[in-house]
């Protein structure tokens, strides 16, 4: 190779970090709910995410991520699309190879082909979790760290590994679906994917709900008011009565808290990551320091004592700046 080239090809390095640098890409968050998306630059979204209701079906699901997309167009030059969504994604394609219960019929949805066609922009397509924990991790300055594990607590359990600043996704596209270690072996609850005593069953929002369920069962209203909101007590009635002072209700959460740590020792004793970074709508009734003295007793001294656990720095728009930071490296480096 010339020097001349050499040459040429640093200068076109320099365009591409340029453009990665000015120009934002659209970061969207595909939920069973809801779509939120926002331009992304420099790791930060652009004014305010616009959210609209997920529709029903494949075919309007994809229109209407062409009509976020060209809407957002009207006021930013887009690098490229990055989208995260719930599923099993092949990243090299861009298509949906594992069905979600939260997106019925989004299973082989050729995502990236579909997009790029329409728009003539640049997609990648990654599964929420793992985008999620990908910004967490930017935005946390933890590029550099040997392994770091991302939990999102919500409806059900996600998860993203990060090593060394690199997704690791696994050898067909689904490692992080840590929601679905079995943390139970007799069969007590079933799973919305199908098996028995997945983390998710115990340690998410419907996890909690179900041990509230059970421990208030046989319960007066003159023990708890909160046996009045059965059959199915809502996880803020609960975490408020139990800062209240309610005998039961502290019960309730202090079992929810051991759940959780039993994934996350699961995870220390497996991976022996330097830390974990815990998001998602049911992390702001995780108490730190209480998770962190149960995952120490829990775990081996020498993964137990050095682990930490971070509250998330992005909270909501972590999928979608973590989507949008994925494909402006992949456009930029290919990683």
């Amino acid at each position: 190779m010339t020097q001349s080239t050499d040459s040429q090809n640093f200068e076109g390095q320099k365009i591409d970090q340029m453009l990665k640098d000015k120009m934002p890409a659209l970061g969207i968050d595909l939920g069973g709910t809801k779509i939120g998306c926002a331009p992304v630059c420099d790791r930060k979204v652009i004014g305010e995410p616009k959210k609209v209701p997920t529709p029903k079906g494949a075919d309007k699901i994809v229109d209407q991520l062409v009509e976020l997309i060209e809407d957002a167009r009207k006021d930013h030059i887009l690098r490229g699309v990055g989208i995260a969504t719930a599923g099993i994604v092949n990243t090299e394609t861009g298509e949906v190879i594992g069905s979600t219960g939260n997106l019925p019929g989004w299973a082989g949805t050729p995502i990236k082909k579909i997009i790029e066609s329409r728009t003539g922009l640049p997609v990648h397509v990654d599964n929420d979790a793992n985008a999620a924990a990908y910004g967490e991790v930017r935005s946390l300055g933890l590029t550099e760290k040997t392994c770091v594990v991302a939990v999102t607590l919500g409806t059900g359990i996600g998860g993203g590994i990060i090593m060394k600043g690199q997704l690791y996704r696994g050898a067909h596209y689904a490692a992080g679906e840590i929601g679905h270690l079995r943390v139970n072996l007799n069969n007590h609850r079933l799973c919305t994917c199908g098996l028995f005593d997945c983390w998710e069953a115990y340690g998410a929002g419907r996890g909690f709900r179900a041990t509230a369920k059970e421990m208030l069962t046989n319960v007066t209203v003159d023990q708890t008011p909160l046996a009045a909101l059965l059959p199915d007590p809502p996880v803020d009635k609960v975490c408020a009565a139990a800062l209240e002072g309610d005998i039961i209700a502290q019960r309730i959460v202090q079992t929810w808290h051991e759940h959780v740590c039993a994934g996350i020792v699961t995870l220390a004793h497996t991976l022996d990551p330097d830390c974990f970074i815990v998001s998602g709508g049911m992390s702001k009734f995780v108490n730190y320091e209480l998770l962190k003295e149960l995952v120490i007793d829990k775990c081996m001294p020498r993964v137990g004592e050095r682990l930490d656990i971070h509250r998330s720095s992005l909270g909501d728009v972590a999928g979608i700046i973590g989507a949008a930071e994925i494909a402006l490296d992949h456009l930029v480096i290919g990683c």
